[in-house]
This record gives structure tokens, sequence and C-alpha cells, in this order.
């Protein structure tokens, strides 16, 4: 009996490509708005902001950026003070973040390696933890938090914001997951047969192999490093060692004048760094994501 074939028409091939289109153009363009407005405001003044959305850019921006670096102009004297340091606010949220990046990474890439290539007492009840882990809030810690870093004399320092990133669960889980899912434990035999030790096999064949897994979380973890306001807030009291978003929100402290050009300048500069970020890493996540990888 002869098969009958059905093909699609050229005309409901065309509008599954144009609907397909245009929804991706939408939700482009729903992600890209937000930030066409706040480059948009950074150049308005605060009664063009107040007035409403605007597409069209304003006049302020020199303004703006100076009230952000040297501080408002006092209508008497005439002179500007109260500039922000943002340069150094710059820098120590790079420290921070870069540093807790880096911790994150290297040891949740060591510890998700030991849970996916060992075989170990209690270890479904340790991932367990880290599981659980994962479902408690961060701000329910945040006391806690608070009097242990005062009890350990780290208050006013960065170890604070920086030592935590050694136990990230999230990272933890993530890689754990991606190894389980592609790598064999044949992989382990083989580089032992060689004669390599374990650290060896980790630095050698773990991570040239997990190398996009872990690009895509330090992609979230320096971005979540970069924007944290609550725990800076927190454990840090000097206006010197402050990060980036702290320096920003003390333009929105005042409760009659928020000066809110420059309040989106620095929020427009201080994404600079995140996109810099995600352009080195996403490098790592377009290669090699089965480069080494074996079938059963």
């Amino acid at each position: 009996m002869k098969q009958i074939k059905f093909k699609r028409s050229g005309n409901s091939n065309l509008v599954v490509k144009t609907t397909s289109y245009l929804f991706l153009i939408l939700m482009a363009l729903i992600c890209i708005v937000p930030f066409y407005l706040m480059l948009v405001n950074a150049t308005r003044t605060n009664t063009q902001i107040d007035y409403g959305v605007s597409l069209l850019p304003g006049t302020a921006t020199v303004e703006n950026f100076k009230t952000l670096f040297l501080g408002r102009l006092d209508p008497r004297s005439g002179l500007r003070g109260g500039g922000l340091n943002i340069l150094r606010g710059f820098l120590n949220s790079f420290i921070v973040a870069g540093s807790a990046t880096v911790l994150a990474g290297y040891f949740s890439a060591l510890t998700a390696w030991g849970f996916s290539m060992y075989s170990f007492r209690g270890r479904k009840i340790l991932f367990g933890l880290i599981l659980a882990v994962i479902m408690i809030p961060p701000t329910v810690s945040v006391i806690g938090f608070y009097k242990l870093i005062v009890s350990l004399g780290m208050y006013d320092t960065w170890w604070p914001l920086i030592i935590p990133a050694i136990a990230s669960p999230y990272t933890v889980f993530f890689l754990r997951q991606y190894i389980s899912s592609s790598l064999h434990p044949a992989l382990l035999e083989a580089a032992r047969i060689d004669g390599a030790n374990e650290f060896i096999i980790f630095h050698k064949l773990g991570l040239p192999l997990i190398t996009p897994a872990i690009a895509t979380m330090s992609i979230f973890g320096f971005l979540f490093s970069w924007n944290n306001y609550l725990l800076p807030l927190t454990v840090l009291n000097s206006q010197e060692k402050y990060t980036l978003p702290l320096l920003i929100q003390m333009l929105n402290t005042t409760t009659y004048y928020r000066d809110q050009g420059a309040l989106y300048a620095g929020v427009a500069i201080s994404i600079v760094p995140i996109m810099i970020a995600f352009i080195v890493f996403s490098r790592y996540i377009m290669g090699g994501l089965s480069f080494g990888a074996i079938k059963e």
C-alpha cells in the first residue's frame, strides 16, 4: 500500500517563522527598554524625570555626572561639595566581587567534584543539607551572621563579604548536576592508571572539562556580589570601604531632595563591569560544552 506523505505548505511555514521572530523581537524589547530608559534618565533633570517617561535624551548629562563625582551645587555659594569617591567604590566592589567569584568557582567545583565522582558514607545526607541551605532565605540569617562577624572581630572589613563565597550551595548544586550528567567516572580510572593522583586529576582533567559550568555560575556570582546591598550595609561602617551600591544609595538618602539624574548616572556606570564580566565569561560558555565527554 502506497504511503501518503503530507507536506506543510509554504504559507504555513512563513506564518510560523514570522510569529516566532515577532515573539523574539518582543522579548528583546522587554529586556532592552528598561536599560534604555535608565540611560535616558541619566541625561535628564529631576523635574524632567518627575514629569514622566521619555524616550528622548535630556540635556543634563554633564550636570548629572558632575553631581555624581563632585557633589551637589550650593545655590548660595555656587560651589560644589560632598561628591562621592566613585572610583574608590569601583575598586572596592571589584576586590570584593572578584575575590568572591574566584573563591566560589574553585571551591564549589572542588566540592561538586567530590560529590559526583566519589562514593563515601553520608554523601546523600550532606548533599541534602546543601539543598536545605538553598531553601533558607538569606535575610533570615542576617542577624545571626552579624553577631558572628562582630564576635570574630571582622566587623567593618571585607572578609565577611568574601569568605562566605567559599561555601556557595547554589554553585555546588549546579556544578554537581553538570558533572553527573556530562562526565563519567571512567575518566578518573583512566587517569589513575596513568599514575595521576587525585588533585592532578581534578586540576588537569576536571577543571578544563567543567569550565563552561563554572563560567556560567561565575556570571551569576559576580552579578550577585557586585549588586549586593544588604550584606555590605550590615557589616561595613567606614565610607572608604563602601562598595559601589552603598555609595550610589547615598544620593538617595536626603528626605527633601533626591538627585534622581545623578542616581541614574551612577546606576548606568555601575552596570559596565557586569557587561564586561558577561563578555569575558560567555566565550567559555559558548565553547567546549561537550569537550572531553565520553559515551557509555
